[in-house]
């Protein structure tokens, strides 16, 4: 048995496990996260710096999300962000194809809204611009922003010329927590942190589902279909794929645990035998919350005066620095649940057109027999030196195959190789006899089509690690010749900044418009206290 050739990752927790009742410990996760800017075009990411504390010392939840609701209490984007001891630097990607409007980004952990609302799920408005979807145009526009210039904050000028350089002074007798500098935001009033017990009336009940590993995906079944003895396969796919399995419990929840796989790009849910999943569905990650009656999101206007620095914006919004993802680094060690007795590299063999001539010619441990009309496998047991007798797991890429007859009448010219298990194989509590699994090329079944009755879901997982943000909101260098679009000059929270000084220098970008600096400090008590200034590029 060879130990390093793994097939399939299969990572499964009990029920038990997961509905844990984390809200009997002392102390309960408190969630918060800054952002560099309140304003942005469609398309552009959402820098989040995040944390999951339970008091001074790290959660050991390894997901925090951030999610993005409309006014009409819908989430239209959600991100699913690593933890490394409590913190996460990473972000969430604005759909291109989102109404202009204000929305509300907020950030929770698996189990912390559920712990306390009012520090577990913690949000600010951001506005969002679509130029094919835009916002409402009026003549003159209310000003709702008024921006508190802190005589604190002191600039070397009010007004400077692009790509010059601003000199800004700090006070010295404050401790800094944070600061941002960046495009202002003049179309929403409210740009700080929300108080959930000023936002929410009440959030739905829910089992406390602790991710202590990776991310669990759950599964609902309506109340009429709830059959606790019927196997539910998922299978994730990317450039790895793994399958997994559950039963549903008596108020007919999954829970499929996909542990260390992360970065996967879309899942197939089936149901044993290729049964209907029409009472089958996924559900979000994210609490439900009702608004309170009188919270209301601010509408979205503009005036033609805007226009100018909304087409400057939009310039900002489609240039980004560099920064590089760390893929590899989150693959963690999982539970090896397939591990091959015999690989066949199909490529070292005369190409047949069906897989059932493939079998009959160079698989000596798989048989093919024909079971009233219909073709079937039959796999060696070779631990009780016998033939099991029912067809084994039958995968391609992790997708279950119930239907071994349209198997064995596939090509399999897309198909890079054949593992083969001729012992019993133990998946959860479930038993197969044997498995067949077969490798396409770029991972996509080799052609093969998804069984009819299969949900095919675009769910993107774990989002990989930010490595590296050394040029992400740094000024282009001379010698590239390229325009200077930032909309963030400095941002004191990403990683690999420049650390905050009383007096720092700021190279101004090509983007015309106005530019809001925000300083955040502690108190003695411990308080958050902000000081804003205003510049502009002109």
């Amino acid at each position: 048995m060879n130990l390093s050739h793994k097939c399939l990752a299969v990572l499964i927790f009990s029920l038990g496990f997961i509905t844990v009742t984390l809200g009997q410990t002392s102390e309960n996760e408190t969630v918060s996260f800054t952002i560099p800017k309140t304003i942005y075009f469609g398309g552009e990411r959402v820098w989040i710096n995040s944390q999951s504390m339970i008091g001074d010392i790290p959660t050991d939840s390894k997901i925090i999300y951030a999610e993005l609701l409309n006014r009409y209490n819908e989430s239209v984007a959600i991100a699913k962000m690593p933890l490394e001891h409590g913190q996460s630097f990473n972000f969430l990607q604005i759909p291109t194809n989102l109404p202009s409007d204000n929305y509300l980004l907020r950030v929770f952990t698996r189990i912390s809204p559920y712990q306390n609302l009012e520090e577990g799920l913690v949000q600010q408005f951001i506005t969002v611009f679509n130029k094919t979807v835009p916002p409402t145009v009026v003549a003159e526009r209310k000003v709702v922003s008024r921006i508190h210039e802190s005589s604190e904050i002191v600039l070397s000028q009010q007004v400077s010329a692009p790509g010059t350089t601003l000199k800004i002074d700090f006070p010295t007798d404050i401790e800094i927590s944070n600061v941002s500098i960046a495009s202002l935001n003049p179309f929403i009033a409210e740009q700080g942190i929300i108080s959930s017990s000023f936002a929410y009336e009440s959030i739905d009940k829910h089992s406390l589902i602790p991710e202590l590993f990776g991310h669990v995906i759950e599964a609902k079944l309506e109340e009429t279909a709830i059959d606790t003895t019927k196997l539910y396969y998922m299978s994730l796919h990317g450039e790895k794929s793994a399958l997994f399995t559950d039963r549903p419990d008596a108020n007919g929840s999954l829970y499929f645990d996909a542990g260390g796989m992360r970065n996967w790009k879309y899942l197939v849910a089936q149901a044993d035998g290729n049964e209907s999943l029409l009472d089958f569905g996924i559900v979000s990650p994210a609490p439900v919350t009702h608004f309170k009656k009188d919270f209301i999101f601010p509408q979205l206007e503009i005036s033609p005066e805007d226009q100018i620095y909304l087409q400057e914006l939009l310039k900002g919004g489609q240039i980004e620095g560099y920064f590089v993802n760390e893929y590899d680094a989150t693959q963690m060690p999982v539970v090896t649940g397939f591990l091959e007795d015999r690989t066949y590299l199909l490529d070292d063999y005369i190409r047949f057109e069906t897989v059932g001539t493939v079998i009959k010619e160079y698989v000596p441990e798989i048989s093919q027999r024909n079971v009233k009309k219909k073709k079937e496998f039959r796999v060696l047991d070779n631990v009780m030196f016998t033939v099991f007798d029912s067809n084994p797991l039958m995968l391609i890429d992790a997708l279950v195959v119930f239907d071994s007859d349209v198997l064995a009448s596939f090509d399999p010219t897309n198909f890079k190789k054949l593992d083969v298990l001729t012992r019993t194989f133990f998946l959860n509590e479930e038993k197969f006899p044997g498995v067949m699994s077969f490798s396409s090329y770029k991972n996509d079944f080799g052609g093969f089509p998804i069984p009819s009755n299969a949900i095919y879901l675009d769910y993107v997982g774990i989002q990989p690690k930010v490595k590296s943000t050394e040029r992400l909101f740094s000024a282009p260098i001379e010698e590239e010749r390229i325009m200077d679009w930032r909309t963030v000059l400095y941002w004191s929270d990403a990683p690999e900044s420049a650390a905050v000084r009383n007096s720092m220098e700021i190279k101004l970008p090509d983007l015309k418009g106005k530019y809001k600096v925000t300083l955040k400090s502690k108190t003695p008590q411990g308080d958050t206290k902000e000081y804003t200034r205003t510049f502009e590029v002109k």
